[in-house]
């Protein structure tokens, strides 16, 4: 079986979706990965290029064997399903449309809504405006997806997004309400969302989860599981 290679930037305060597929890799017990991180100050498409990731312009990117693959959704189902005799963490049958859709809400819910994007660009309208047309708004967005969240743990009863337990629906979801919430930018007030709350709080204890975090504090270049430096 190939050796999965990650693309993948940090900054402070920052991981790319890579930390999604670096979590998943950890949860799926895969033993032999590497992570390449790129020079956040540098633009990402030539340094993987000059590695030899074909036509790569933004991160993440694997590589696998003779497959060049990107989209953080697309590479943790591609390692879901590979590893799955590992660990399967792709929910049951009968889950799998609300796996789908979680997957895909991982975006969803931290995307700038289209309507409010020409507000935004306007060259015309000074801060205060751009404040109460577009910023506001999109504010009010976030906090619904929040309530989403919170509403599917209330009807649920579940401690992870499947009631059959954790799965890449989790990876990928949980990136976006750590980073969100960490930035400010989604409010998981223990008062407006304790649920939510609560279940980012199992994810952010997870041994994968801290693996995966372990990358913040590296330089840019090759390294192998467990953060280690590639001789």
């Amino acid at each position: 079986m190939s050796i999965p290679r990650l693309y993948h930037v940090t900054a402070t305060g920052m991981h790319s979706r890579a930390f999604r597929c670096i979590w998943l890799l950890e949860e799926l017990e895969v033993h032999d990965y590497e992570i390449c991180l790129l020079d956040p100050s540098q633009p990402y498409g030539p340094q993987m290029q000059s590695l030899g990731v074909k036509a790569a312009h933004k991160v993440p990117a694997l590589e696998y064997g003779d497959q060049h693959i990107s989209e953080s959704g697309v590479i943790s189902q591609f390692l879901a399903e590979t590893y799955r005799d590992n660990r399967d963490l792709l929910g049951t049958p009968a889950e799998r449309f609300d796996l789908l859709y979680w997957i895909s809400m991982a975006e969803t819910c931290i995307t700038f809504r289209v309507p409010l994007l020409p507000k935004l660009m306007a060259q015309n309208k000074g801060l205060e405006e751009l404040k109460a047309e577009a910023l506001d708004p999109m504010r009010a967005v976030f906090n619904a997806n929040v309530d989403h969240f919170e509403s599917h743990f209330e009807r649920s009863g579940s401690e992870f997004l499947m009631e059959s337990g954790f799965s890449v629906a989790d990876t990928m979801c949980g990136w976006s309400l750590s980073t969100f919430h960490g930035w400010g930018l989604m409010d998981l007030a223990s008062e407006r969302s304790p649920r939510t709350l609560a279940y980012l709080k199992r994810l952010r204890a997870l041994p994968g989860f801290v693996a995966a975090a372990e990358y913040g504090e590296a330089k840019p270049g090759l390294y192998r599981r467990g953060c280690v430096p590639a001789t």
